[in-house]
């Protein structure tokens, strides 16, 4: 105790001996100066200034950000879309000529592919052939159908004329039978009363039998005339064979001439023109290359035919309405904004038309926001833009 009550004494001593320097007179300063106030002082409204107008343009823009999330839907992951029409061969061939290349704006039908048509005029002179033999077939079949139809009807003219006759000479024998009944008949009661002669009566019977056999063999004539008549008639049904074998060959001409009308269509198709104007957006094959039916030969599209296709959270799904305008940025003209509107909604979200699901079997879920697809309407405003270029999409949902 008595260490440290001497160690404050020397400490006290020695604060005692340091000698203390004067103070500085400042120098005299005018009365105006004197009374100015500090620069920091002067530089404060300054300061306030610019804090306030900060504040004020973080309220402007802060309502405005407030203001857009309330009344827009913004979609960032947006591309302009199109109608890609991608032409594929309807034929077999080799390809003789690609006369455009991906970028070439064409005309409604100019010349895309040409495959080799060869095969097919080969095809089509072949089946000419046929078709010529045929109407040769055809032909001849006719000329045999009218002579035998010639013969036929003079045949027939012939066949009812024997009957004619026949049955006048069947009259003039049964006139004859009675004739010679009637002298029978005479000559038998004469000799039954003895004034005719047996040998008359013998005579009288012997003319009654002939006439009895000229009379049945006249009968007999009108049938084989009926029956010559039945012949030549049964002949006539060669006409319906023939018709039938025309028939036939018809049949087979439709046949042929399907076939021609087939590779003629071929024909056609080996020189793949454009539909349309537009773009070729990609070609698929090179000259000397051969192609199959259903092979991919190029793509092009209507450079004045495109649309924005987006995908909208479901969260925001319930604002979008079909006519909604729509504001849209391209990335590929930068500070450019294009105008449209919502064309149409998609009826089922993106995930369902995935080409493989998730059924989620094992039970392990979680829930991740779905997104439906939308379609915008955009006004070029005679730009080019080319499907697949990214833009950012805001649709106004305030009304």
């Amino acid at each position: 105790m008595n260490k440290i009550t001497e160690l404050r004494r020397d400490a006290d001593e020695r604060k005692l001996d340091r000698t203390e320097p004067m103070p500085e007179v400042a120098p005299a300063v005018p009365l105006e100066a004197a009374e100015a106030p500090p620069a920091r002082w002067r530089r404060r409204p300054l300061r306030i200034g610019i804090l306030l107008m900060a504040i004020a343009a973080l309220a402007v823009f802060g309502g405005r950000w407030l203001v857009a999330r309330w009344s827009h839907v913004s979609i960032d992951d947006a591309r302009i879309a199109a109608s890609l029409v991608t032409v594929s061969s309807e034929v077999s061939g080799e390809v003789l000529a690609i006369p455009v290349t991906a970028g070439e704006r064409i005309e409604a039908g100019e010349l895309l592919v040409s495959l080799d048509p060869e095969p097919a005029e080969l095809v089509i002179a072949g089946t000419e052939a046929r078709i010529a033999a045929l109407d040769a077939q055809v032909e001849q079949l006719r000329a045999q159908k009218d002579m035998i139809r010639s013969q036929i009807e003079s045949r027939l003219a012939a066949a009812r004329a024997q009957i004619t006759a026949a049955e006048a000479n069947h009259a003039a024998s049964e006139a004859e039978l009675r004739n010679v009944q009637s002298h029978f008949d005479r000559i038998a009661t004469l000799a039954s009363r003895r004034i005719a002669t047996p040998q008359a009566k013998e005579d009288a019977q012997a003319r009654l039998d002939t006439a009895r056999q000229q009379e049945l063999a006249a009968a007999a004539a009108i049938e084989t005339a009926r029956a010559n008549l039945d012949v030549v008639q049964s002949d006539a049904g060669q006409l319906a064979i023939i018709d039938r074998q025309i028939a036939k060959l018809a049949a087979e001409k439709t046949g042929l001439e399907a076939e021609r009308a087939q590779k003629l269509i071929d024909l056609r198709s080996s020189k793949v023109s454009a539909a349309f104007a537009g773009v070729v957006d990609a070609t698929f094959v090179d000259q000397g290359e051969y192609v199959t039916p259903g092979t991919r030969l190029l793509i092009y599209h209507r450079p004045d035919e495109v649309w924005v296709d987006a995908n909208v959270k479901e969260t925001d799904f319930r604002k979008i309405r079909v006519g909604a305008p729509a504001t849209i940025s391209v990335d590929a003209y930068p500070g450019r904004e294009f105008r449209g509107e919502v064309e149409r909604v998609g009826g089922a979200a993106t995930s369902q038309l995935a080409l493989l699901p998730s059924p989620n079997p094992s039970g392990n879920f979680t829930k991740v926001t779905q997104r439906v697809p939308i379609r915008v309407s955009i006004d070029t405003g005679g730009e080019v833009l080319s499907p697949g270029m990214m833009v950012v999409l805001s649709i106004d949902v305030g009304n």
